[in-house]
């Protein structure tokens, strides 16, 4: 690892430690995270470009780390490709409430700025679902469809209960979700 990667991680480690110690994302600072790094406050617009794309990297990374120990428990060869499918959606929804005092946070940054990492994530099982029976274009629409939508709930959970009744902050409910979702989108 070269000494720019070692300033990137130092950074990324010095974020999600701050985010373990507070309530609010908002509390983090620039001059929080760059002290705790032991790094000139510049360093973060040199190796991210701002302070909002370091903090969604770091968010990112923790979200993903618990995921993947979900990912690794839950993900069995014998399922069916729509089990596969449902389990990704359900895991990944479960790690971001898990860390919703991080995520409601970053999510406009994340709906706004941010590449389609998990809708890529999730074409290869998507395809899988659909056999065939649907283009490559028609897979990777209803892949960001099922991301994105998903996103967006996060986001605006108190409107979405309102206005549908489902209170995505509650297991049984945002899993009826995700099983209406797949049966919308894939058929």
């Amino acid at each position: 690892m070269n000494k720019s990667e070692r300033t990137k991680n130092q950074l990324i480690e010095s974020v999600i430690e701050l985010l373990r110690e507070c309530n609010d994302v908002s509390e983090i600072t620039s001059r929080k995270i760059t002290e705790r790094a032991q790094i000139n406050l510049s360093t973060i617009n040199y190796h991210f470009g701002s302070k909002d794309e370091l903090l969604n990297t770091a968010v990112n990374k923790l979200i993903r780390d618990t995921a993947d120990v979900y990912f690794q428990s839950t993900n069995s060869i014998d399922k069916s490709p729509r089990d596969k499918l449902r389990d990704f959606l359900v895991n990944i929804c479960d790690v971001v409430v898990s860390y919703k005092k991080y995520t409601k946070e970053i999510m406009p940054y994340i709906l706004l700025n941010e590449e389609f990492t998990q809708a890529i994530e999730v074409l290869p099982l998507v395809k899988e679902c659909l056999n065939k029976n649907r283009s490559e274009k028609e897979c990777k629409i209803i892949s960001y469809e099922l991301i994105s939508f998903m996103q967006l709930i996060f986001y605006r959970a108190d409107t979405f209960k309102i206005f549908a009744g489902i209170n995505i902050m509650n297991k049984e409910e945002r899993d009826m979700l995700i099983d209406m979702q797949i049966e919308l989108l894939i058929r």
